[in-house]
């Protein structure tokens, strides 16, 4: 049975009414009969059975014989079917004959010939019982969804409770810090004034000045202080938008650093006539200096999960202030250490280049010599420490193989990951299809692939890697049982019905952004252009133990 026949295969969602017509039958505006004789004349009927679109004279010449006007034919109306007085069903274009009866097996709407000839040990249903198991299903499914909303309103009120947790001990960091910073400026203060002279007076006086800027950084600190009784307000109106609001405030407020040593230096230097001033100076710098970033707010990234010998893998780090933002620190040196499980080995990577007009995001390349898996273990910049647990990847020896990390709950993989099978049951499109591992954005690709077993619906192409949604409506594809081509969505016609035992042959031409097909090793040509700048091959499949496998 054709692709068309039960498009789209969503399972008790096709069961449309009987009155309906079929939606997603894809009409040439032009008369194909005419472009045969390079002549382009507007479209008007549409033939069920031929699969074709003619205009008025070519549908009287071309249903002359009396076998062929029993073709049920559709007005053309703006680039889509009209739906006539009268009513309309779906329709099996193998026996010529309505869809009748649904298969719980494949999923699929199906006339009465092929439930003997196709569908024999399947469970079938008429169309209204099948519609009745649909809507008592959907009531099973109330008492989930309900214990769904509640555990994420558990959830929200715990999440809540953490968050005031910290913010309380948030403030109390503050005013330990605020504290012990204008003791230590009183001290300061106090003990120079008791050694100073009227020679040091000059030199002292750029101290004092610091003395005042660190009072405004104390300034900043009492304004937090004095936003308190706002955020008890907004905790007891429970609004949870304003309290993290002033969360980010105090972070803000507890972002406060004085000069670097540096300048503190610079500030007091000259010699020193009296012992008590350069221990003065000693016990300044001894005071805490905050550093222009937060190893605790630094994200680390990698650019997938798996890949094959020779792939280049990519860390990314983000470097970030305590107030979550990217700063502007760069770094004299940025070490990756990661461990190979296979020979518990370690190596250190430290080609980190700052991402362009990118403020705060460095990225290095590597690429992996070993089939193993590797665990990305800590990253230290210029000797601070981010310790990482959940940064892993796995190198396999194979590029042409199917990606495990992308497999629908539906899809079985075997032979090493490079056969993908459907194992049957019920589900959404994306449980039904799976990527490979590699992801091109340059050059000239070919796949070739076996069909081990095809006795349903199978599309082959590709598809942007981060997009989500079925192959054939994100992507490009070519489906092997009713020879169309789909891309993103829209159908059309394109090379020849496939089977069990072909080869299917893809060549994915990067530069050109082309995508074409071979069948046993004879050119179909190209089946899409103007395909994404970066995409990945994926297939779906229905109809269950339908099998693809690399070669």
């Amino acid at each position: 049975m054709s692709k068309k026949d039960t498009y789209p295969p969503t399972g008790f969602q096709q069961l449309y009414s009987e009155n309906e017509i079929q939606p997603d039958i894809s009409v040439s505006d032009l008369c194909e009969n005419c472009l045969e004789e390079k002549k382009e004349v507007a479209s008007k009927f549409f033939c069920l059975s031929c699969k074709m679109s003619f205009c008025e004279e070519c549908n009287k010449t071309a249903h002359t014989l009396s076998v062929l006007k029993k073709h049920q034919r559709i007005k053309i109306k703006k680039g889509t079917l009209e739906k006539e007085e009268g009513s309309l069903e779906r329709f099996c274009y193998k026996h010529n004959k309505n869809l009748r009866v649904f298969c719980f097996n494949c999923e699929q709407l199906i006339c009465t010939n092929c439930a003997f000839s196709n569908h024999e040990d399947h469970e079938i249903k008429t169309i209204d019982i099948a519609s009745k198991q649909y809507k008592l299903k959907n009531l099973d499914a109330v008492p989930q969804t309900l214990k769904r909303k509640e555990d994420f309103v558990t959830q929200v009120q715990q999440e809540k409770e953490m968050i005031t947790q910290k913010l309380d001990q948030r403030l109390k960091d503050l005013d330990e810090k605020r504290d012990l910073l204008i003791k230590k400026i009183e001290q300061v203060v106090h003990n120079l004034k008791e050694t100073i002279t009227d020679e040091e007076m000059k030199k002292l006086k750029l101290l004092f000045e610091q003395e005042q800027k660190e009072k405004r950084n104390v300034g900043l600190l009492e304004t937090a202080e004095k936003n308190l009784s706002r955020l008890q307000s907004a905790q007891r109106r429970k609004d949870h938008l304003e309290i993290l609001g002033y969360s980010v405030l105090f972070n803000h407020a507890s972002d406060i650093s004085v000069k670097s040593k540096k300048e503190t230096l610079a500030a007091v230097s000259g010699p020193q006539k009296k012992l008590s001033i350069a221990t003065q100076i000693e016990s300044l710098m001894k005071m805490d200096f905050v550093t222009p970033f937060d190893i605790s707010k630094c994200k680390i990234g990698i650019n997938s999960k798996f890949g094959s010998i020779g792939d280049m893998m990519t860390i990314t780090l983000t470097i970030s202030n305590t107030n979550y933002q990217p700063s502007d620190y760069v770094p004299a040196l940025i070490q990756c250490h990661i461990t190979e499980q296979k020979n518990n080995s370690e190596m250190v990577v430290t080609n980190f280049v700052r991402k362009q007009d990118f403020q705060g995001i460095f990225t290095c390349t590597f690429k992996p010599k070993s089939v193993s898996k590797y665990n990305v273990t800590k990253i230290v910049i210029d000797g601070e420490i981010i310790l990482v647990n959940e940064i892993n990847f796995e190198i396999t020896a194979y590029s042409n193989c199917w990606n495990p990390n992308k497999k629908g709950e539906r899809i079985a993989l075997s032979n090493g990951n490079r056969s993908a099978r459907f194992i049957g049951g019920s589900g959404r499109g994306k449980d039904r299809q799976i990527e490979g591992v590699q992801i091109m954005t340059s050059g000239v690709h070919t796949f070739r692939l076996k069909i081990d077993k095809l006795s349903g619906c199978m599309e082959l192409g590709v598809k942007p890697p981060l997009k989500k949604g079925w192959v054939y409506k994100v992507g490009w594809t070519f489906c092997l049982d009713c020879a169309e081509k789909h891309s993103l969505g829209a159908s059309y016609r394109f090379g020849k019905k496939c089977k069990t035992g072909d080869v299917i042959t893809m060549i994915i031409d990067m530069d050109k952004h082309t995508l074409s097909y071979k069948l046993n090793d004879i050119n179909l040509g190209v089946s899409s252009k103007n395909i994404s700048k970066e995409v990945v091959i994926a297939v779906g499949i229905w109809g269950i133990n339908n099998q693809i496998s690399f070669l």
